[in-house]
Parts: structure tokens; sequence; C-alpha cells
């Protein structure tokens, strides 16, 4: 629950004055990016279904929705697991300076790690290429548990918990990462308090499952994670 509390601050934060300005370029290139990916998908699948359809009856031409709903489905699966990563990765820099803006202004304080933009940069993009390579190990595993007869049955629920804990790991990355906590580090603290941590990866994923408000995810999860970093995560350490 504290986590959706938080991530319903982040939305809250990112109306306020001087704050806004350093969301704008991590909403341009979600923005950019989501549509981007909606346009090449709907090009890419269109013809594919006319050619799937054109052997096939006109008194069958219902299944061309079917099939819609089908491709749809799993390119929703494909842009979830896919999209988020890249995205981050391009605006991984200047998520970093968003969040540091943001617990600057929640604490009062500057954060005692120094760094310039452009180390700042270089570090948020190995951070990223790190759990790429994370989320491709693991996506494995459960793509394998998926197609195992009588196991599969829980893959379905082993994906919203997998996918919860990616965006947890992703957001919250920002603001540990600020800090020079290491992926692993990271991992070890958000294990710590899974409940907490599933519970704002979660409402990022429903979030993210919203039309036009799946736009905006990115900045807000972003300060939803410092907000729960500094009231939470950091106090315990």
């Amino acid at each position: 629950m504290k986590g959706a509390i938080c991530l319903g601050r982040g939305f809250r934060i990112m109306r306020q004055p001087g704050v806004r300005i350093y969301a704008v370029m991590p909403l341009l290139i979600n923005t950019v990016l989501f549509a981007s990916l909606i346009w090449f998908g709907y090009e890419r699948f269109s013809p594919l279904v006319d050619y799937m359809m054109s052997g096939i009856p006109a008194i069958f031409n219902f299944l061309r929705w079917i099939i819609w709903i089908i491709i749809s489905t799993f390119t929703a699966i494909f842009i979830f697991f896919t999209f988020t990563p890249i995205a981050n990765i391009v605006a991984a820099p200047f998520n970093a300076l968003l969040s540091e803006k943001i617990e600057i202004r929640l604490t009062g304080k500057t954060i005692g790690v120094n760094s310039s933009f452009m180390k700042m940069a270089r570090d948020s993009f190995l951070s990223q290429i790190r759990k790429l390579v994370y989320i491709i190990f693991w996506s494995a595993v459960l793509l394998l548990i998926s197609l195992i007869p009588l196991v599969n049955f829980a893959a379905p629920f082993l994906w919203v918990i997998f996918g919860s804990w990616l965006l947890s790991l992703e957001y919250l990355d920002y603001p540990m990462g600020n800090h020079e906590l290491k992926f692993t580090r990271q991992r070890q603290i958000l294990a710590a308090r899974k409940g907490l941590s599933l519970g704002f990866g979660s409402s990022v994923m429903v979030l993210t499952s919203i039309p036009l408000l799946n736009f905006i995810v990115m900045p807000v999860a972003v300060a939803g994670a410092t907000v729960l970093w500094v009231e939470q995560l950091e106090r315990e350490m």
C-alpha cells in the first residue's frame, strides 16, 4: 500500500514548479518511443493479418478480430518487457537528474555524491545494461517454465510478479544509483522489503497499462521511486 501511495505522490510532485522542467526530456522520450512503437506495430501487423485471412472464406471474416486480439495481447506483453528497458536506457541520465532534483526538494539537502552530467550519464547507461542482462536471463527462465506442462499454470502469476519486481528495480535504481549503490546492493535492499517493492512495482504496472497515462508513467514513476527511497528505504539503512 505504501508503494502505491508513493507513486500517487509522484503525480503531485511532478506538478510543482521547478520540477516539471526536469521531466520534459524523459516525458518527450517516453512519448516519442511509445508512439513510434504503436505505429510500427500497426504497420507491421495489419499486412500480416490480411495475409493470414487471404485464404479464408469471407464467412469466417470474424476471425480477423480474434487474430487481432491475440496479436495485440502478445504485442502488449512484448512492449511491456522491451519498451520500458529501452526507453529507460535512452532517458537514464535525465531520469537520474530528475530524481536528484526531487530528492533535494524533499530533503532540503544536496546529495553527497557530486557527479557531472556526463559521469551520471555513463553510470546510468551502464546500470541499464546490467539490468537488461538481468531481465533477459530471468525472462528466459520464465519462458522455459511457461513451456513445461503442469508447471506452466503458474506462469501468468510469475510473469506478473516478475514484472512488478522489474519495475521496482527499474525506477528505484535512479535514487539509489545517485547514492552510488550498485545493482547487486539495490536488489538486496529491495528484497529485504519485498512487499513495499512489489507494491510500488505493481502500481507502476497498472499505470503502464492505462492508455494515455502510460505516456507519462516514466517521470511520475521516477518521482514516486524517489519519495519511496527518501521516506522509507534510506531511513532503514
